[in-house]
């Protein structure tokens, strides 16, 4: 290989880069969002019930603050 095929190489492969650089960023954001998503379907079926506090609890918040 000599130099100019190298540099040529080189070229042709930023060139490329450039040329597919907005497909793939679209596609990347496109997969991580599908990803978030998801794992936010999953914690939220995971939790699907409200925590609540006892009664107890409750009545010594009231009486704390008096």
């Amino acid at each position: 290989m000599t130099l100019d095929d190298g540099a040529s190489l080189v070229l042709a492969s930023v060139a490329a880069a450039r040329a597919y650089a907005p497909d793939l960023r679209a596609g990347l954001r496109r997969l991580l969002g599908a990803g978030v998503r998801l794992g936010a379907e999953s914690l939220m079926s995971q939790c699907s019930t409200p925590v609540a506090r006892p009664d107890a609890a409750r009545r010594d918040d009231t009486r704390s603050g008096q």
